[in-house]
């Protein structure tokens, strides 16, 4: 996680760090599934996307589990008002930002797609579904990106609800950091080139199954990035340096919602979460982007900041779904019934205080829209190791396994499956993951 706050030596988020420091910061959150649609879902109904028969990008869990109750619903139902502004949902499509139920306003996104959003007119796409460049230097104001647009809205509507008397639930959903990495200048002078290296090598690991040495189309169909076989390091350097650039202009969005958050008097009485829909790779094992079963792709960062309460760290596993039930305990709010995930409100009290032994994270292949789902992979991340099996999505035949010691190998570069000294911990795992 490219932020300050998690050790980041190289990453300037001060913004963002400076909210972990009235936080709880959780060192092992974990998403249900590794990219957008399906984990945003995943959060705002507080189940699985087994459960919701969410795994694509166009896919819509009002087709699905109609009856769902999703978490601003619920609030919204509790007596809440509830606003979205910016990417909450995956609400490029209209169908998928469910105004009619979740929202007492409609969502508020008019960005067409992350991929179009660039301030120089020379990169600005000229047809649809058209890609240009994959990080762009522009010395342009930070007005120039739809961040700043998302920014404006959601200071406005803090200002518009902290003058009524209802009580708010308030979504802010910020583009950046995805591709393209695009910032303004200023925030590429934050840093040096040289210091972003890469951190793992790019050959294949040792054991990998096919199905985890994958590589997301996401930056290869960028034009000025090969379509295949090895990106040149200049290009990887600029790509990394684009994504720390665009890391650094979200800090200074977010910093300013916060500092109007102050000014409306109610931060006192607001409680903050800081989440991204998955983890992500910056060339690692020769991976750009999501949709692996790594660590990287799985892991998400998570802050809590609850008036009132100690600001702490913890290494309690926690899944997002069970951020819906944490909310609404923290609220007072009974909870519907058929959620997956269960409140953490215990850990914000006590932070050495255990909770799940292991997280569940999935992928599926192939991930194209319209494209019928083969194979799916489901990870189990436990205190030492994360332990992954590829299944026949018809059948539920295992096609494969691995399992890594994170504590020795955290990019996972040697699939231990097959040594005879892991049978126990194998096993072990087996019944874990049968139990999830």
């Amino acid at each position: 996680m490219n932020l300050g706050c998690y050790g980041d030596e190289v990453a300037v988020t001060p913004n963002i760090d400076r909210l972990a420091e009235r936080s709880v910061k959780f060192n092992r959150a974990y998403c249900q599934f590794a990219s957008c649609n399906a984990s945003r879902a995943s959060v705002l109904t507080g189940q699985h996307p087994d459960t919701i028969s969410v795994y694509k990008l166009n896919a819509n869990y009002r087709d699905t589990v109609p009856d769902a109750v999703t978490l601003p619903q619920h609030f919204k139902e509790q007596g809440y008002h509830t606003e979205a502004v910016g990417k909450v949902l995956h609400n490029y499509y209209t169908d998928l930002r469910d105004n009619e139920l979740s929202w007492s306003v409609p969502a508020r996104f008019d960005k067409l797609s992350h991929f179009f959003d660039y301030a120089l007119e020379e990169n600005i796409p000229s047809a649809k579904g058209k890609k240009t460049i994959v990080a762009e230097l522009a010395d342009v104001g930070d007005d120039a990106y739809y961040d700043a647009e998302i920014t404006e809205d959601s200071i406005r509507t803090l200002e518009r609800l902290s003058a009524q008397d209802k009580p708010f639930f308030l979504a802010v959903g910020f583009m950046k950091p995805h591709s393209p990495y695009n910032a303004p200048k200023k925030y590429w002078d934050l840093y040096q080139r040289a210091d972003m290296k890469p951190i793992s090598s790019i050959a294949r690991p040792v054991g990998m199954s096919e199905h985890n040495w994958w590589e997301s189309r996401e930056i290869r169909t960028f034009p000025d990035v090969p379509s295949e076989g090895i990106i040149p390091p200049e290009k990887e350097a600029r790509m990394r340096h684009g994504y720390y650039a665009a890391t650094s202009y979200l800090d200074a969005n977010i910093g300013r919602v916060l500092e109007a958050l102050e000014a409306s008097g109610e931060a006192d009485n607001t409680i903050i979460v800081f989440w991204s829909d998955h983890g992500y790779h910056l060339g690692e094992n020769r991976h750009w982007s999501k949709v692996t079963l790594r660590e990287l792709d799985a892991q998400v960062p998570l802050l809590v900041s609850v008036p009132g309460r100690l600001a702490a760290t913890t290494d309690a596993i926690v899944e997002y779904v069970d951020l819906y039930p944490t909310l609404s305990e923290l609220c007072g709010l009974n909870n519907p019934g058929g959620l997956d995930g269960r409140s953490f409100a215990n850990v914000l009290k006590n932070p050495d205080a255990g909770f799940r032994p292991a997280a569940l994270t999935q992928v599926c292949r192939p991930w194209v829209n319209n494209m019928p789902i083969e194979t799916m992979g489901y990870s189990i991340r436990t205190p030492e190791y994360r332990f992954t099996q590829w299944v026949d999505h018809n059948t539920k035949e295992i096609l494969s396994e691995e399992i890594y010691d994170l504590n020795k190998d955290l990019y996972q570069r040697n699939n231990l499956i097959k040594q005879s000294r892991m049978a126990d911990v194998v096993a072990a795992h087996r019944i874990l993951m049968e139990q999830r």
